[in-house]
């Protein structure tokens, strides 16, 4: 069959760059023009889709993508060009597996237009795009190394690449599933690069006679492991990053725009809360604004609230004043109180700074020690806040709550005055309240101080410190960004946090630790200790229980004067340094890679281990390390 008169070379490459595929189709490759065509639209719309979905969690995914733009267009150009070369006095046969990659690209298609949330398919187009970066990076360096295998010349880093195309996939896809941060090692391992790249040209010497291949740079195959890595490490690793150029972009942090301490500040009147004999929870929400929880005398919840609005408009901070309030209901066994405003600012997304302070009743039957006041202050202090206080024209919200809840509270009597050892004995006969206690803000720190919450205590906080003090009760904090100050706590603790540091003192129970980005620093620990950080230093002093700590870039440092369990010590990129009783019953197991091993207890010490027993040996000491490990007895000179 005739394919007719030459095609114009100057209207292909304006096909072929107006959009990807035309070209093909106009010098009659059509299974290739299809197949750029749907390639392209499947790209765009993936991008759409999961920038709806949630742009920031997807956002390594998408600028992957984006990099694909250019790529398709450069193939479209180039290879229309080629294909006018290529043309022949017959037309190209189609071949059964064309057709079926254009009707699986129409399905797909077909599906992305169809996604609306909340469906099903929605949520899990939401889930397998988490974990596609790994497999799609794996594929991609199969590609190179079947592209390196069919040429015909040994193309110089084709393998190398390929290989660091598959780490970053497999450690992307590690990360996803273990909520890990290993791929930040990727800042230590890239001088690989160049073992690999010795490694081809000592094969290709080895190999030459038999293949007799021609040597060449793979510069596309070394090019684009750079960009996938380098990506890769801009976005996983923003956080550390000294400059924040995406946040003129993209939100990380979504859409809400939050207010400062700053502009005109209101007080609002008390807002009083009935707490029935039955309460056992108790839950405070706060979109914007500090939170403080402390324990009084009274018996009721009390709740004071500010209220902080930074625009220049008077009339308009008053009246979003008067729409901030506190909501609190009561659900059975539980009491909530949940900050309330709307929004304003240009874009309608701004929410006002509410900083609220609650006391709740101390447990008759059980006894806190009273904590002076610690040395992190939350507390944010404006000279220029305080120059511009305006008093709040209208409280009526709140006002109606006062009246309705100190209704309520008017009707309780009061008791007769007791002797000391009389309330002692009624103390004794009272039931123990199991009180919880559960506090979130979005966008603001946490400060409780104080509390007998028995039935344990949750704290929570996107972005904001998290401090609790005197706490009767096992204690969870989570955070994202952050420090989290846990001291004086009766009772287990669980800590959580994704970019800061982590502080826990006088803990009487175990305690949990673990940090994405940040140091995590323990001191006299009764119960047993886990402690583990992707990036970050861990400091540990006082362990009563056994100990488990690892950080894959850190060092660590653990004295104390007991061991009174076992021990496993593991870093991967920083040195170990313990402190130990130079008297107790422990065996030491310890090894490392790289640098040297130094003790002063009679342990025995042969190249890159250390070994020996310390009285009866009860306790087992594990130490890894790739740098030095040091061993001392307390009291020791360093």
């Amino acid at each position: 069959m005739k394919t007719g008169r030459r095609k114009s070379r100057l209207l292909t490459v304006l096909l072929a760059f107006l959009w990807p595929g035309a070209g093909h189709l106009y010098t009659g490759e059509y299974t290739r023009g299809l197949l750029l065509a749907a390639g392209i639209l499947l790209d765009g719309g993936t991008i759409v889709r999961l920038a709806d979905a949630d742009g920031a969690k997807h956002l390594l995914l998408i600028v992957y993508l984006g990099l694909a733009l250019p790529v398709f267009y450069f193939i479209s150009v180039y290879d229309a060009l080629q294909s006018l070369d290529r043309r022949t006095e017959t037309q190209p046969g189609l071949k059964l597996r064309d057709g079926i990659l254009i009707m699986v690209a129409g399905m797909l298609l077909m599906l992305l237009l169809m996604l609306r949330q909340p469906t099903t398919l929605f949520t899990w187009f939401d889930d397998a795009a988490n974990y596609a970066v790994g497999p799609v990076l794996g594929l991609l360096a199969v590609g190179l190394v079947l592209r390196q295998r069919l040429a015909a010349v040994f193309r110089l880093g084709s393998f190398t690449a390929a290989l660091f195309i598959a780490a970053a996939g497999g450690l992307l896809l590690w990360d996803e599933i273990h909520s890990s941060n290993v791929f930040a090692l990727m800042r230590y391992w890239w001088p690989a690069l160049f073992i690999c790249l010795g490694g081809e040209l000592v094969a290709y010497s080895l190999l030459q006679r038999r293949t007799r291949k021609q040597l060449r740079l793979d510069l596309i195959g070394s090019m684009a492991a750079v960009v996938i890595a380098g990506f890769g490490f801009l976005v996983t690793q923003y956080a550390d990053l000294p400059f924040r150029w995406i946040d003129q972009y993209v939100d990380l942090n979504g859409a809400q725009d939050y207010g400062e301490e700053k502009g005109f500040h209101y007080q609002k009147e008390v807002l009083v809360v009935p707490m029935e004999e039955k309460t056992t929870a108790i839950q405070i929400y706060n979109v914007n604004g500090k939170v403080t929880l402390q324990s009084g005398n009274n018996d009721y919840i009390s709740v004071d609230t500010e209220v902080w609005v930074d625009i220049d408009n008077q009339a308009e901070a008053d009246k979003m004043a008067e729409k901030a309030k506190i909501e609190a209901s009561s659900s059975g066994e539980k009491i909530t109180l949940q900050a309330k405003s709307s929004s304003y600012g240009d874009n309608g997304t701004r929410k006002p700074r509410i900083n609220i302070t609650v006391t709740v009743p101390r447990l008759p039957n059980v006894q806190v020690e009273e904590i002076a006041e610690p040395d992190l202050d939350l507390e944010s202090d404006d000279p220029t806040a305080q120059e511009n206080n305006t008093p709040n024209p209208s409280s009526s919200n709140s006002s109606n709550n006062v009246e309705q809840a100190s209704a309520s509270i008017a009707t309780t009597t009061s008791t007769p005055q007791q002797s000391p050892q009389q309330v002692e004995e009624q103390k004794d006969e009272l039931p123990m309240r199991q009180l919880s206690i559960l506090v979130h803000t979005d966008n603001g720190p946490i400060k409780i101080k104080n509390l007998d919450a028995p039935g344990g205590v949750e704290l929570s906080s996107d972005t904001g410190e998290i401090l609790a003090e005197g706490i009767n009760g096992s204690i969870q904090a989570k955070a994202n960004n952050g420090t989290i100050t846990l001291r004086h706590i009766t009772g287990d603790a669980s800590i959580t946090l994704l970019n800061g540091a982590v502080t826990a003192a006088s803990i009487t129970g175990n305690v949990f630790a673990e940090a994405t980005n940040g140091a995590l620093k323990m001191t006299s620990i009764s119960g047993d200790i886990e402690a583990d950080t992707k990036n970050g230093k861990i400091n540990i002093n006082e362990a009563s229980g056994s100990v488990k700590a690892a950080t894959l870039n850190g060092g660590i440092e653990l004295a104390s004067s007991v061991v009174g369990g076992d021990w496993d010590v593991d870093s991967s990129v920083g040195e170990i340094k313990l402190t130990v009783p130079q008297y107790g019953s422990y065996t030491v197991y310890g090894s490392v890679t790289f640098g040297a091993i130094t003790t002063n207890l009679p342990l025995e010490v042969s190249k890159k281990t250390v070994r020996g027993t310390v009285g009866d040996g009860k306790y087992r000491l594990q130490i890894n390390a790739n740098n030095s490990i040091a061993i001392q007895y307390a009291g020791a000179e360093q």
